[in-house]
């Protein structure tokens, strides 16, 4: 079982990896259906896998997106992607702009649409795409939590252009009418008491082993921190409590693994937005 992709050294994200037998720690022998995936050019061991998972290279991962983009026609004004890659290569994150699809929720504060993809060699982050947004005010990512607009792959199944480019149609539709639904969100004026409650039942939600519900209070002394500073400039209202969460999502330098903790995040907020708490504003004045 051997796979590679196609080198090009001036991409960081395009190194050459294999998938290769796992060697018995002892005697030296493959492992029964026991694999991992090695950056040949450093002979770093990126992940470990067993016979199902398909090798999905950050190259042909960017190449799909950029195919898809190209296929849907939403339009033709886009930039090249803007890639990272983490813990030697292990993991990608890529981003696409469209500066000719933005939307102004009020005068002045422009949102501007963009495709957001992850890749990862070790099953940590699965093939992934949003399209979400991107708030220029403050480069606060718009994350979205509505399926159509969003797509997440096993590495067990090949990469599909036409399904990734019929998700990204249907996502620059979504995005059009999310003007009419922020304008809704400024209006709608929320407490200081229900924003706390939202955090403790959502994102700044604790654990402890015996499954008990309790706080990050930690977590929670720094989303109310952001809440203070949104509010004082959006208003006490759903919009102010949005960017809020997006701040937190893409303000994680001072992390030890700020990708990580970005990624967990960003995958927190569109949980939380589906959630029972959130849905609750549309119908209850709080």
């Amino acid at each position: 079982m051997n796979m590679m992709s196609t080198i090009n050294p001036n991409k960081v994200w395009n190194f050459p990896v294999e998938m290769m037998p796992t060697p018995n720690a002892v005697t030296g022998n493959p492992e029964p259906d026991a694999f991992q995936v090695v950056r040949t050019d450093t002979n770093t061991v990126l992940g470990h896998h067993g016979s199902r998972y398909k090798l999905v290279p950050h190259d042909d991962v960017v190449n799909s997106i950029m195919d898809a983009v190209k296929e849907s026609k939403i339009t033709t004004d886009y930039k090249e992607p803007t890639i990272s890659v983490f813990e030697n290569g292990r993991k990608m994150r890529g981003e696409i702009l469209f500066p000719d699809l933005t939307i102004e929720p009020q005068v002045g504060d422009i949102v501007q649409a963009r495709i957001v993809f992850t890749n990862s060699y070790d099953q940590s982050w699965s093939f992934y795409q949003s399209f979400d947004a991107l708030r220029l005010w403050c480069l606060n990512g718009c994350t979205t939590p509505n399926a159509v607009a969003r797509s997440r792959y096993k590495h067990t199944t090949f990469l599909n252009v036409d399904g990734s480019a019929a998700k990204i149609q249907k996502g620059a539709e979504h995005f059009h009418t999310r003007k009419d639904e922020w304008q809704v969100w400024m209006k709608r004026e929320i407490s200081d008491d229900w924003v706390e409650l939202f955090f403790k039942k959502t994102v700044a939600k604790g654990f402890t082993r015996q499954s008990v519900d309790t706080v990050n209070n930690k977590q929670m002394e720094n989303l109310l921190r952001i809440w203070d500073n949104e509010k004082k400039q959006l208003g006490n209202n759903q919009w102010a409590l949005y960017n809020c969460l997006t701040y937190w999502a893409t303000h994680t330098q001072d992390a030890r693994t700020p990708h990580v903790q970005r990624h967990n995040r960003e995958q927190e907020i569109a949980k939380a937005m589906t959630s029972n708490h959130w849905k609750s504003l549309v119908t209850n004045s709080v």
